[in-house]
């Protein structure tokens, strides 16, 4: 207990003004409980954040159950606002589930807020009242109310978030400009921390947005649906862990920082492959000596391939390309995770294999055509300083459609080019700088390409994107984004219809 004090003593003599917080910080720095990242971000935040932030940390490590953050998280003085996170930008952010999914600005990350019952915070230090399930157990109850205003420059697959320019000159009623205000991005979910069993921690999460469409009603621009994002349960025994139910894909894991496209993943049919999906994974984490962890990840899948018939609304189950295929789909990635400088750096590898069966008739002749889904993936966070962070993902592939992936043409008719699946690749790439504590810089390209020899003349060959945008978080709760993309879509053979646009967005986020 002596060298205890007396490091600590160490510790406020060489930096003035150190808090107490500040100086527990770096007592668990030097006993390696935390990163010298983590430290410096501590640090950064100033007492009350710096406290609320540490409680995450080691909530997130395991030191403090989720009561134990949530109490130090209500002495922080937070009265309703939303903790510090600990996955806040430019780290990259890992979905409750484990594994990377995405740099994500920190309002936008699914934080474990202090418990409440509707009432505000609590103060004088009493401890916050906790949210409950029938059978006692705590949840956490987290989510992003955000609202978008968006204006298009030329004619898309979707006005809120464009993944793709229409032909140019194609739109006869003039929609190829157009402005609007939707709220259907924002999401909410819960976290439940249940009894530890045979020596392991069990949970479970829930997540929804309300991206899932609009009712059938001349007003229902605005009454948004439903749509499912994640729906798990993980049993965790501290290197492994399995976790069974709807959640990210392991097959390129990563996202861009974005609140323009926050239901959709940036760069989504453009370079960034991205699913959530439901299916069974096995994690084992490994530390190699004292700078290197290692991460294996294992996960069998729902054989979808992306042919979903959208055109009418369906309450059953039809199988399809991927069904047909009686085999669920693999994913499998190994992830490095080094110290660069004090700060973590991260490389991936990911693969996915689908075995599916194309089926159709060609001069009265019933055809049925394997299949073979496939990908290689490689990802990186590669943090050049404590303020500037590089992220991105490169891709090759076959009948990728359901990651968005040769979107809508990942698998052609048979009788013609494609039948057995496209061939695509690209990547996406972002630069993240974080200029204040308040204010950070984004800025980013994304590209998917088909072969060209197995697409039929006039579909869609290349799609890219170039974005840049800002985001100003005015206090712990409130983020303002201001981002910009330009695109471009060209068509095989017919450069007449190929199309370029713009599409600018200004998001307000409000997380709890």
């Amino acid at each position: 207990m002596r060298k205890l004090f007396f490091l600590a003593f160490i510790l406020c003599a060489s930096a003035p003004a150190a808090t107490p917080v500040d100086v527990l910080a770096r007592i668990l720095a030097s006993r390696g409980v935390i990163s010298a990242d983590e430290l410096g971000r501590v640090e950064a935040a100033g007492p009350e954040g710096g406290l609320r932030l540490l409680a995450e940390l080691l909530r997130e490590k395991g030191v403090l159950t989720e009561v134990d953050a949530a109490r130090v998280q209500a002495l922080a003085g937070t009265s309703g606002a939303a903790p510090v996170d600990a996955r806040m930008v430019p780290a990259v952010y890992s979905p409750p589930g484990g594994g990377i999914s995405g740099a994500l600005p920190a309002a936008a990350l699914p934080a474990p807020a202090v418990p409440a019952s509707g009432s505000p915070g609590p103060t004088s230090g009493q401890d916050a009242p906790p949210v409950t399930s029938k059978s006692k157990l705590p949840i956490t109850v987290y989510g992003t109310i955000l609202l978008n205003s968006f204006f298009d420059t030329a004619g898309t697959n979707n006005q809120d978030i464009p993944l793709l320019l229409t032909k140019q000159g194609t739109d006869p009623l003039g929609g190829d400009k157009s402005y609007g205000m939707t709220v259907r991005q924002s999401r909410f979910g819960a976290t439940v921390t249940g009894p530890d069993f045979g020596g392991a921690k069990t949970s479970g999460v829930f997540e929804f947005d309300l991206f899932g469409g609009q009712s059938a009603l001349p007003n229902a621009i605005g009454f948004d649906l439903f749509r499912l994002r994640l729906a798990y349960a993980k049993i965790d025994w501290g290197n492994v862990s399995l976790t069974a139910g709807q959640d990210w894909a392991i097959f390129a894991p990563l996202n861009p920082a974005s609140f323009a496209d926050f239901a959709i993943p940036e760069f989504a049919a453009s370079g960034n492959p991205w699913i959530r999906e439901p299916q069974i994974r096995l994690d084992v984490k490994q530390n190699v000596g004292d700078s290197l962890k290692m991460l294996y990840q294992f996960a069998v899948t729902d054989p979808n391939l992306g042919d979903y018939n959208t055109a009418t609304f369906l309450t059953a189950r039809v199988p399809g390309i991927g069904e047909r295929g009686r085999m669920p789909g693999l994913e499998g990635r190994v992830a490095f995770t080094g110290s660069l400088d004090g700060r973590d750096a991260t490389f991936g590898v990911s693969g996915h294999y689908g075995r599916g069966e194309n089926s159709g008739i060609v001069d009265k002749i019933d055809y049925k055509l394997p299949v073979n889904s496939w990908g290689a993936a490689v990802d990186y966070l590669i943090p050049f300083t404590a303020r500037l962070n590089w992220t991105g993902e490169l891709y090759i592939g076959r009948a990728l459609g359901v990651y968005s992936v040769g979107l809508g043409e990942d698998v052609l008719p048979v009788g013609g080019p494609g039948q057995y699946g496209v061939l695509s690749g690209g990547g996406w790439t972002q630069l993240q700088f974080m200029a204040t504590k308040k204010v950070q810089i984004n800025a980013g390209y994304g590209v998917d390409a088909e072969r060209n020899r197995e697409l039929p003349v006039g579909n869609r060959n290349n799609n890219q994107s170039a974005s840049a945008s800002l985001f100003y978080k005015w206090s712990p709760a409130v983020t303002f984004a201001w981002e910009y993309r330009r695109m471009l879509t060209n068509y095989r053979n017919q450069p007449f219809y190929n199309e370029q646009g713009d599409n600018m967005n200004m998001a307000i986020a409000y997380s709890f």
